[in-house]
């Protein structure tokens, strides 16, 4: 009997800050239409203003963690032009991110986007405060340097969010809303694992294509939207995709090579630049199959057949060696390097919508994964699975 090493779900997992990173980086880049055989590429941009308020907060949820209060104080004063001068000093690592995060004490959210917990919480300690406060909050910059009263108004001011802010972190129902989603997103990521490990231990050698289906973006109109703060698509856009992904799934079976598809993972979701969007992992018997590229290709060419041409699609096994923890491609079941890379992706599609999602997207199944496959039939050596938690 031949046994399967195979990772549980807790391998793989990013930190708060890593995951924040990464939905910085995808909210910041954008599919771009090829033209005729240009192959479709990614465009880095700046984050959209809306993202970079949520990105900002949620750092300073990170930071809070281990933060010492008060985050805020008086620093010596400073003669300049026979004058005491006087400017507001934060604990170490607090001077950029306070910079930053200052536009969100007076920003108006709307309902455009669910907000997750963290950023539920920053809105209700906002709303202690009245909104000539939260103006003066965001106007640091503006501080009269000489008015050593003004100055340490806004210092306690300032400290006074901040310590209303941790209290509401610390508060028992905050924690309890944390570990109910930290369980629906657990959940999700053990459903990929279960997948991948049914995979391996049947076929032993599982290949894997990772790739990224949306509606075309060209670049005069990503430009177009880059600096806007409407949005620049509609539900209709959400209402194709899906009926495009459905027609597409359910077209595999009179396709030799789709129906050779043995599981698949799917996570909708969207960015200002790209739109709605579908991240997605398809596996194929590794002994059958070893052209991932070509596969994804056809895979490719076969969605712009479905969508008439008005899809896009980013081929993520075409950037292999430009990735960190690369999962994709050929995995063997010995390899759990590999595998463990795999799961590290699977931790962040999981987790990329628990901050904050497009509202459209709310009450729509976000994350969809195929069924289990059935055992492969006895025959010659037999493979057992043995769970091994990877640290």
């Amino acid at each position: 009997m031949e046994t399967i090493r195979l990772h549980d779900h807790s391998a793989g997992t990013f930190t708060f800050e890593e995951q924040l990173a990464l939905i910085h980086s995808d909210s910041s880049s954008a599919i771009v239409t090829g033209e005729a055989s240009v192959p479709n590429s990614l465009l880095r941009h700046h984050a959209d203003y809306e993202v970079e308020i949520f990105s900002n907060i949620l750092n300073v949820f990170a930071k809070c963690d281990k933060a010492q209060l008060p985050i805020a104080q008086l620093a010596n004063p400073y003669l300049f032009r026979s004058t005491q001068h006087y400017k507001v000093q934060f604990a170490s690592g607090w001077d950029i991110l306070v910079k930053m995060v200052l536009p969100a004490f007076y920003y108006q959210f709307t309902e455009r986007y669910f907000y997750g917990e963290e950023i539920k919480a920053w809105i209700s300690v906002r709303n202690q405060f009245s909104e000539k406060e939260l103006e003066f909050l965001t106007h640091l910059s503006s501080l009269d340097s000489a008015n050593q009263d003004s100055v340490k108004k806004y210092i306690d001011l300032f400290n006074m969010f901040m310590e209303r802010l941790v209290q509401h972190i610390q508060s028992a129902s905050f924690k309890k809303k944390i570990r109910d989603r930290n369980t629906t997103k657990k959940n999700n990521k053990k459903a990929c694992v279960e997948l991948q490990n049914h995979l391996i231990a049947k076929f032993a050698k599982v290949l894997v294509v990772r790739m990224d289906f949306s509606l075309k973006r060209d670049m005069e109109t990503i430009l177009k939207h880059a600096s806007s703060m409407a949005p620049p698509y509609s539900r209709h856009d959400l209402s194709a995709l899906k009926s495009f992904m459905t027609k597409f799934k359910n077209n595999w079976r009179n396709n030799t090579l789709l129906n050779a598809i043995e599981g698949y993972i799917f996570q909708y979701e969207y960015s200002q630049a790209t739109g709605f969007h579908v991240h997605s992992y398809f596996f194929f018997d590794g002994s059958k199959h070893q052209q991932d590229i070509s596969i994804a290709q056809y895979i490719s060419d076969y969605w712009q057949k479905i969508t008439k041409n008005q899809g896009s699609c980013f081929i993520c096994n075409m950037k292999k060696d430009q990735y960190r923890y690369c999962g994709i491609g050929m995995i063997h079941y010995s390899d759990l390097k590999k595998q463990s890379f795999l799961i590290k992706t699977f931790d962040y599609i999981c987790k990329a919508d628990q901050f904050f999602i497009f509202s459209e997207l709310k009450n729509f199944k976000r994350f969809q994964r195929s069924q289990l496959p059935t055992p492969k039939a006895k025959s010659g050596r037999t493979r057992t699975l043995h769970s091994t938690q990877s640290h």
